[in-house]
C-alpha cells in the first residue's frame, strides 16, 4: 500500500510542477506547459479523431443522430457576460471538459461519529466528439475507526461513458452511466458493482450566474452485504456565480458556489433521506490551472457524517 501511495504522490508531482515553466517548443498562440504536451500526446488518437467545427451549431433532439457525433470538441468562448462552463466539487457537471481532476476529502465523524474517512481521487475525462465523452475515476479510500488506525486500500474503478442531449451557447443537458467496478479494497467498503443512469443539466442565467441541475439512481448489483437498498435515488442543485474576469492574476473567474445534494435509499433494512449544504469556491491559478475547496455539511440525517472537507486540483488539457 505505501508502494501505491508513493506512485500516486509521484504522479500528482509530476503533473503538479509541470505547470511550473512553459513546454519548449509550444506556438506562441497556444503555450502549452508540460503536462499538457505531455497528456496530449498520449491521447493524440482521442483529441485529432475528429475535426472541429469552423461554425459551432447548436445540438439537440431534432439532429440527436445526425450532428455532432463526428464534430471535435472544443471549449466554447467565452463572452464577458456569460457564466462559464466548469465541474464544481460534488455535483455532477452537464458539459464537457478534457481535463485531469484530482480531488481529496476528509469526511469528520461519519456513521454516528463511529469512523474518520479520506478519500483520494483521480479523475480523467475525455471528449471524443461533441456528443460523447468518456470518464475515468479511480483512487484510494482511507478508514480508521475511532480508537483504532487507518486502513487504506484501493478504490473501485468507475468508467462513466455520457452522452450530449442538447448543447445551446446558453445550455448543456447530458446524461450518463456511472458504472462501478469492484476493483477496490473490500477493507474499506470498496469492492461493489453498481450502475448509476443520470441526467445532469447547466443553464446560463446571465450576469456571469449559472444553475447545475443532477438527478439520477445508483442500482447496487453485489457486494453491498446484507440489508443494501434497492436504489440510491441522487439529486443535487447548485447556483454559482463569477465574480472576476478570466484574465484576473491568480484569481482568474473566480466562481463562489453553494451546492445542494441530497440522496434517497429505498428498499433496503433502512429507509433514509441525507441532505446537504456544500459552500466553495473555485477560480483558475495559472493557465489552464484551477483550485477549488469546500466545506459539506448535513441539512438531514446528521448522524451519516459531521463535516466533510473537500479540496481539488484541476489541469486542463
Amino acid at each position: 500500500m505505501k508502494r501505491g501511495v508513493s506512485s500516486s504522490f509521484s504522479l500528482f508531482v509530476v503533473l503538479y510542477t509541470g505547470v511550473s515553466g512553459i513546454a519548449w517548443g509550444a506556438p506562441p498562440q497556444e503555450e502549452l506547459f508540460f503536462h499538457q504536451r505531455l497528456l496530449r500526446f498520449v491521447f493524440t488518437p482521442v483529441i485529432d479523431r475528429y475535426p472541429t467545427e469552423e461554425r459551432r451549431q447548436d445540438l439537440g433532439l431534432r439532429n440527436f443522430f445526425t450532428a455532432g457525433w463526428t464534430d471535435g470538441w472544443a471549449e466554447p468562448d467565452e463572452g464577458p457576460d456569460v457564466a462559464p462552463r466548469f465541474r464544481l466539487l460534488r455535483i455532477q457537471r452537464a458539459f464537457w471538459e478534457r481535463e485531469v481532476r484530482l480531488t481529496y476529502t476528509h469526511t469528520f465523524e461519519a456513521d454516528d461519529g463511529a469512523v474518520e474517512e479520506q478519500e483520494g481521487e483521480f479523475e480523467l475525462e475525455l471528449p471524443i466528439s461533441r456528443r460523447f465523452l468518456i470518464e475515468f475515476e479511480g483512487g484510494f479510500v482511507g478508514l480508521q475507526p475511532d480508537g483504532g488506525s487507518w486502513k487504506r486500500r484501493v478504490g473501485d474503478l468507475k468508467i462513466i461513458p455520457e452522452v450530449m442531449l442538447m448543447e445551446t451557447h446558453d445550455l448543456s443537458f447530458s446524461s450518463g452511466l456511472v458504472i462501478r467496478t469492484p476493483t477496490g479494497g473490500k477493507a474499506v467498503g470498496e469492492e461493489r458493482t453498481s450502475l448509476t443512469p443520470y441526467l445532469a443539466l447547466w443553464k446560463d442565467l446571465g450576469y456571469r450566474i449559472g444553475l447545475h441541475t443532477y438527478l439520477g439512481a445508483e442500482f447496487p448489483l453485489d457486494g453491498f452485504g446484507p440489508g443494501a437498498p434497492d436504489a440510491v435515488v441522487q439529486y443535487g442543485i447548485a447556483p454559482a456565480v463569477t465574480v472576476t474576469p478570466k484574465a484576473t492574476p491568480y484569481l482568474g473567474n473566480l466562481t463562489f458556489f453553494v451546492e445542494t445534494n441530497g440522496e434517497t435509499a429505498s428498499g433496503g433494512q433502512h429507509d433514509r433521506t441525507t441532505v446537504t449544504l456544500l459552500p466553495g469556491a473555485r477560480w483558475l491559478v495559472l493557465k489552464d490551472v484551477w483550485i477549488a475547496a469546500g466545506y459539506e455539511f448535513p441539512v438531514t440525517n446528521t448522524e451519516a457524517l459531521d463535516g466533510r472537507a473537500w479540496v481539488s486540483l484541476y489541469l486542463d488539457f
